[in-house]
């Protein structure tokens, strides 16, 4: 039995506020699509990881609660069901005594206007949740569309919450709040004048909205405005407490999404006792592409913006969603509109530096494929982009670490992209809704760097033909080549200062990073620095391109769109020498082709199509012309429903077709050159996904290994089944496999809960 273990995972934080939470051991876990990943900033920071919970909530009006179970593995302990609406918001309070864990309170809010609040037992709107001050009485603090702040205290004598008052200020949607105790020292009189209006234990607010503002609220002891029952002593039955507003935080220019305290500190104190520091450090994140650190002034107790981080200007657009701070105060991470995370580092005092951290798509993946030499991966996704995956490889110490990240992203379009195809090592083709498929080119920055990065050093020495870069102007819609005698030419020339100068601004690939990357590129990197030029659009197609593949000489590509009608179901052949289309169009199919396979001998061309059919036809060349061609020279109705996928044996003796009717086929070529079904396997699900090496996908997320002997190709066996730990949780849209140089298998996928996935297959 092979043993399969998992490789690389890339996928995207989903787009919406408080979908991530950074736990004190260091662990981040974030919302995937339908996924909980977990995510490790912080390589070698643990406190404590077998006491961590996570809870999650979901559009299915559910909320679960995830813990290690003896084998260390992740299981769903808990369903809190009851919602009649997605559950949006959430806030969790550990109880206070150790001995009284029990009373372990979970609150959540959901689209149907409710807040719910559960009690966990450890025996075997945006919420924030803890304790009135110097009580252990819970306090809710909820926000709502209706721009008010309402305030919720436990009652004991009627062991429910009640809401005592409601905070106003807010002019539109209250999107984050967020408690703090405050620890430092109490105010001081100097000439008369308070410092600040602080008290040692005083519970502090932070409330974020689309108003783009941020407000500060202190709750203290001993005044007459709330008032909580509790059951302290038989003298004292009640307490009062005063709520009062603190201060108005700006400098946000768009929607306040997040706001969110840096951890309280322990601190072990002379005898031995440990205590809790809370440092009063505010990170916030808006739409307006920056995060913003906040803190009072040590001797006026003004609140002041201490550090700005984020995107200034360029085309990254969309915003941050959510800020965090790590569990040792000296990391933040963010996570954007468009699902990627922004890491930083705390080098000195407010000096922040970026650093490497994960990325992925952010919608569902159509389509991942090796570069031709299987040194790198591409990806297609509808989240409009295209993305290369490569292994950084480096030394720390004695050891050799390897690890995978996404290396650039060549393309960056306004369409959702549906196919990608390689015609030599450093070129490939796209496919989108647009109707045109686009030729991109490898620039020599991006050669270098991954000869650099993956210790492939043989890689430079394809480098020196290739564009310098990509520029793409601030009214342009394609990645333009720039080549290393254009930028000589500008530059010696002052009529070509504004041209050359337009190439180094945001609007284009600054000089700077054209040099060799030693680390992978950051995120504000990836989106408008590591583009590949555009080489070529090609035409023909009247409806949405669904499929592209290239022969394995690269001489030739072929394409199809979505189709109706035979008129449209043609597939469109390019020649790659002067990328024009060949007169010979294939019409074989009535109805949308659903893939195009070339053999690795180029000789056959394999399609498969919405109409059951798969059609097959012959690479010849015309006598007359002496032009390559491709002509019919069979069609099958081999299966009962659409058929999804197709793929060649290594050796092209036999082709595998898959299909919505849950069974995929073996078709071989008999002694009279005929192709017939020699064995038909039924599976559970649909079959959405083949790739030959041997491999088999069905629709359900599972991804099983089927084999069979080159003396016996009409048997095969199911040889192995991957772990639904490692598997997708949707429909997987495309596979790919690649030998590694130490004799290994590793399958790439796909699929449409956005997720690239590489399993070593030993």
């Amino acid at each position: 039995m092979a043993k399969i273990s998992s490789e690389f995972i890339s996928i995207g934080c989903n787009r919406t506020t408080h979908a991530a939470a950074w736990a004190p051991n260091g662990l981040v876990a974030f919302g995937a699509d339908k996924f909980v990943a977990l995510y490790d900033p912080l390589v070698g920071y643990r406190t404590d990881p077998n006491q961590l919970s996570i809870i999650s909530g979901s559009a299915d009006h559910t909320a679960k609660l995830w813990k290690k179970n003896g084998q260390q593995q992740w299981v769903n302990s808990a369903t809190l069901e009851g919602f009649t609406g997605a559950v949006e918001a959430m806030a969790t309070l550990h109880a206070e005594k150790v001995a009284d864990e029990s009373k372990d309170l979970i609150v959540l809010g959901s689209a149907d206007g409710k807040i719910r609040i559960w009690e966990r037992s450890i025996q075997d709107q945006d919420t924030a949740l803890s304790y009135l001050p110097g009580t252990t009485i819970p306090i809710i603090a909820s926000g709502h569309t209706d721009k008010v702040i309402n305030i919720y205290i436990y009652q004991q004598n009627s062991k429910s919450f009640e809401k005592v008052y409601t905070l106003q200020g807010h002019d539109n949607w209250v999107r984050s709040l967020a408690f703090a105790t405050y620890t430092g020292e109490p105010a001081e009189e100097n000439d008369g004048t308070k410092t600040h209006t602080l008290q040692t234990g005083d519970l502090i607010l932070a409330s974020g909205s689309q108003d783009r503002y941020i407000r500060i609220w202190k709750i203290s002891p001993y005044a007459h405005v709330i008032t909580a029952d509790t059951p302290l002593n038989d003298e004292q039955q009640q307490q009062e407490f005063s709520i009062m507003f603190e201060a108005l935080l700006m400098g946000h220019d768009d929607w306040v999404f997040s706001v969110a305290w840096e951890r309280p500190t322990a601190v072990t104190m002379e005898n031995g006792d440990i205590k809790y520091e809370q440092p009063m450090r505010l990170i916030s994140a808006s739409s307006d592409k920056s995060m913003m650190i906040w803190s009072p002034d040590a001797s006026s107790g003004v609140w002041v913006n201490d550090v700005r981080m984020g995107d200034i200007g360029g085309n990254a657009a969309l915003g941050f969603c959510g800020a965090l701070f790590g569990p040792d105060g000296k990391h933040v991470l963010s996570y954007g509109a468009n699902g990627s995370f922004h890491l930083w580092k705390e080098q000195e005092h407010n000096l922040w530096s970026p650093q490497v951290t994960i990325s992925g798509h952010f919608k569902q993946v159509e389509q991942v494929t090796w570069d031709p030499q299987s040194r790198y991966l591409v990806s297609a996704s509808l989240d409009q982009t295209t993305r290369l995956y490569a292994p950084w490889k480096r030394k720390e110490g004695d050891e050799l670490i390897e690890t995978w990240h996404e290396m650039g992203r060549p393309q960056v379009h306004g369409y959702d992209l549906k196919c990608v195809a390689f015609t030599h090592n450093w070129q490939f083709v796209s496919g989108a809704d647009e109707k045109v498929l686009r030729v991109f080119d490898t620039p020599r920055s991006c050669v270098e760097s991954l000869a650099e990065l993956t210790g492939e050093s043989k890689m430079k020495d394809e480098a020196s033909t290739r564009p310098l870069g990509a520029n793409l102007p601030a009214l342009g819609l394609s990645n333009k080549a720039v080549f290393e005698n254009d930028i000589e030419t500008m530059a010696s020339t002052d009529e070509n200062h504004t041209t050359l100068q337009s190439y180094t601004q945001s609007s284009a690939t600054p000089t700077a990073l054209l040099e060799t990357m030693t680390q992978p590129p950051y995120e504000e990197h990836l989106i408008q620095h590591t583009l590949w030029p555009e080489m070529e659009k090609l035409y023909g197609h009247l409806y949405e391109v669904m499929c592209v593949d290239g022969t394995t000489d690269g001489r030739c590509i072929a394409t199809a769109c979505k189709a109706s009608t035979s008129e449209h179901a043609v597939i469109r052949l390019f020649d790659t020498k002067n990328w024009k289309e060949l007169p010979t169009k294939i019409a074989a199919h009535t109805l949308t082709v659903t893939r195009v396979r070339f053999s690795h001998d180029d000789r056959w061309l394999l399609t498969v199509s919405r109409d059951r059919f798969w059609s097959l036809s012959e690479r010849k060349i015309n006598p007359v012309s002496g032009e390559m061609e491709y002509g019919l020279v069979a069609k099958n109705k081999a299966h009962a429903r659409i058929i999804w996928d197709c793929s060649w044996a290594h050796d092209d003796r036999l082709f595998v077709t898959g299909s919505r009717d849950k069974t995929f086929k073996v078709w071989q070529q008999n002694a009279e050159q005929e192709w017939s079904c020699i064995s038909t396997i039924k599976c559970q699900e649909s079959v959405t996904a083949l790739d030959l090496a041997p491999d088999f996908k069905n629709g359900s997320g599972r991804i099983q290994l089927w084999t069979a002997s080159k003396e016996s190709p009409q048997e095969w066996t199911l040889w192995n089944e991957v772990d639904k730990r490692l598997c997708h949780v949707g429909v997987v849209r495309s596979l790919s496999w690649r030998s590694t140089s130490d004799g290994r298998f590793q399958l790439a996928s796909g699929g449409e809960d956005h997720s690239v996935r590489i399993l070593n297959i030993d």
